[in-house]
């Protein structure tokens, strides 16, 4: 599977840092035992992005800020990452490359045991970054905007799932739970089955054309539930556009500390 940059609706927003470098814990260490980067063009239009690991190591296309919000960014769906806020990316981060890459037979074990947040290869990535692209970088501290899902006053309105109720034209989501449009690409509104708040809450974060949704419900189990979107008031934030009302919950505003990731060196690589 490709985590390209090619959701529905892809936000420019913000979203929390949670990787061991931006948590100012030691980087757990992984690397390649070969690696090849060339640069690649792309045809007009083409788009490609971070591919999950191969049973041996690793094959994808994608430019340095894919790569670089892959390997530095909080683990969990492309939602999570793609939105990492980076101060002095050169312009040539937005150019692509094919990265082919082969972890030592001593590493396979734990390579082909790595969690689905695939840590090993974000470690192995944030090594490569370094040694190949001479990536150097820190980290400043930043307040921002965020919503916050959260159970309203009367409390949730919310099914729990009818079992093997997913209908077939279903796309299962990382959480094992699957989702439905409703219209094309989800355009009229999202049919969810067996869904987790997490679930909802990164979805909202699709749509907004600003802050990021977190999910406070405090809600831990799984439901059967519809959202559908509704026409927005020219002030409104497009968040809005997909009420939730109707379970039992609501969005406010609130605030997040997510640091920034500032640029301090790279270079292009040499091909190999």
């Amino acid at each position: 599977m490709v985590r390209a940059f090619t959701s529905f609706i892809a936000p420019p927003l913000a979203l929390a840092v949670f990787s061991s470098f931006a948590a100012g814990q030691p980087e757990k260490e992984f690397r390649f035992e070969v690696l090849s980067i060339r640069p690649v063009i792309l045809p007009a239009g083409g788009r490609q992005g971070i591919a999950d690991p191969t049973p041996n190591g690793f094959t994808t296309t994608a430019n340095l800020s894919q790569a670089l919000r892959f390997a530095y960014g909080p683990p969990g769906p492309m939602a999570m990452w793609m939105y990492l806020k980076t101060a002095n990316e050169p312009s040539w981060f937005s150019d692509y490359y094919t990265f082919d890459a082969r972890v030592s037979r001593r590493d396979l074990k734990a390579w082909q045991s790595q969690s689905k947040d695939n840590e090993l290869l974000r470690a192995a990535l944030r090594a490569a970054l370094k040694e190949r692209f001479k990536l150097a970088l820190h980290e400043e501290p930043s307040q921002e905007r965020i919503y916050e899902l959260v159970v309203a006053k009367n409390g949730p309105k919310l099914k729990a799932p009818i079992a093997d109720s997913a209908p077939p034209a279903s796309m299962k989501l990382d959480s094992g739970a699957f989702l439905t449009w409703i219209g094309p690409r989800g355009d009229d509104g999202w049919d969810f089955h067996g869904a987790t708040m997490q679930d909802l809450a990164l979805q909202l974060t699709r749509v907004s054309t600003v802050p990021p949704v977190r999910d406070r419900t405090g809600l831990t189990g799984r439901y059967d539930f519809k959202v559908l979107r509704v026409q927005l008031q020219p002030d409104e934030e497009r968040v809005y556009s997909y009420p939730v009302d109707h379970l039992g919950l609501k969005l406010r505003p609130g605030t997040e500390n997510i640091p920034i990731l500032v640029i301090d060196h790279a270079e292009r690589p040499t091909a190999n």
